[in-house]
């Protein structure tokens, strides 16, 4: 593509133009993808359940289109192994938490005031970020998108951005998620990358247009998918369907032990809606395996 730049186009203009240039992965919504997201250490290509080719039963599935894993405890040879059996491998990340095991966590150290709060509840040594500040932040999640690339990943899983509904120590309000969130968007599209919405469904209906897929957690078991409760609004507000009209793909992760009568209603339901739905197993364990709606290639 050739880009034009008129005389007196500054620079912040330049780069949103090189950025809007590059073809990054869009996933749609007009077929189903099969996705296996495993995050627990690095994965091993040659173990069947790892690879997502098998149940959770130990039974034979089909390979998945899509890999999520964690983009630091992978290495670029993974994403490459990958590549060459025709996937496309998402990297994993927090992006509104701080690890106190992550390598980079001295450049959080290093940050003053202090700019995690209050404890990230289920996860150990994990903490919320003050995502209201967004200049500091930006160096550190560009540099771990930088990685992401380097590595050969396709798309980026920024997780826990959605501080502004939990309990994180600081006055995050809507529109502060909102800033931080689109910031990620942009400052991954600069690289080329794809990037997914990682849950916040309360947030879809201002995100949607910046993001490229979503992928959500437990939306069947809480009864949220399209139509979820925004105590703000005391009012239910537009879900996932609006990513599927703009076609734009949408992953759904239950973990929850259904029955298969209901099983069977949430994958009917996914179907209806085309919406990419697995059941995983709670904590995305690397021994897990996983249970597609189905593992057909239409809707």
């Amino acid at each position: 593509m050739i880009l034009v730049l008129t005389v007196g186009v500054g620079f912040g203009a330049v780069q949103h133009l090189h950025a809007q240039s590059i073809d990054w992965w869009k996933p749609t919504a007009t077929q189903r993808i099969a996705l296996h997201w495993v995050l627990e250490g690095a994965l091993d290509v040659t173990s069947p359940t790892q690879m997502g080719l098998r149940d959770m039963n130990g039974n034979a599935l089909p390979e998945p289109n899509v890999y999520d894993i964690d983009g630091e405890m992978n290495s670029a040879a993974t994403v490459a192994y990958l590549h060459g059996k025709g996937k496309k491998v998402i990297c994993y990340f927090d992006a509104g938490v701080y690890e106190s095991y992550r390598t980079d966590a001295y450049r959080f150290q290093a940050l003053s005031p202090r700019i995690w709060g209050n404890a990230d509840e289920g996860w150990n040594d994990s903490f919320w970020l003050d995502v209201r500040r967004v200049d500091e932040l930006e160096p550190i999640m560009k540099a771990r998108m930088q990685v992401c690339k380097d590595k050969g990943f396709d798309a980026i899983e920024p997780d826990e951005i959605d501080g502004w509904e939990n309990d994180t120590g600081f006055p995050i309000t809507y529109q502060d998620q909102l800033n931080y969130n689109k910031a990620l968007a942009r400052w991954a599209h600069e690289l080329g990358l794809s990037i997914g919405q990682k849950g916040d469904l309360i947030q879809v209906r201002d995100l949607v247009d910046d993001f490229d897929w979503t992928l959500n957690e437990e939306c069947f078991q809480y009864n949220e998918c399209t139509n979820p409760y925004d105590p703000y609004l005391d009012d239910e507000v537009p879900g996932l369907q609006l990513y599927v009209q703009r076609n734009k793909a949408v992953f759904i992760a239950e973990y929850k032990g259904y029955t298969s009568t209901k099983w069977n209603s949430i994958c009917t339901n996914s179907t209806k809606n085309r919406f990419n739905t697995t059941r995983f197993k709670l904590g995305l364990r690397n021994n897990g395996g996983r249970m597609p709606c189905s593992t057909a290639v239409g809707w």
